[in-house]
């Protein structure tokens, strides 16, 4: 009985890790970070440097 309460654990337990995964994946990169609301250097990589380029005024 203890081997099925165990098994039934054990895959219970891989499919909510699964199911995070996923779910998480689906997000993209940064948007699944638990730092992307205070990290500004790791998704900068992910930017088009064009986009962040200061330009001067005319």
């Amino acid at each position: 009985m203890i081997d099925i309460i165990l098994g039934a654990l054990l895959f219970s337990y891989a499919g909510w890790t699964l199911y995070r995964f996923v779910k998480k994946s689906r997000k993209g990169a940064c948007a699944s970070c638990s730092q992307n609301k205070s990290c500004s250097a790791a998704c900068s990589a992910f930017q088009n440097p064009a986009d962040t380029e200061k330009k001067a005024p005319v």
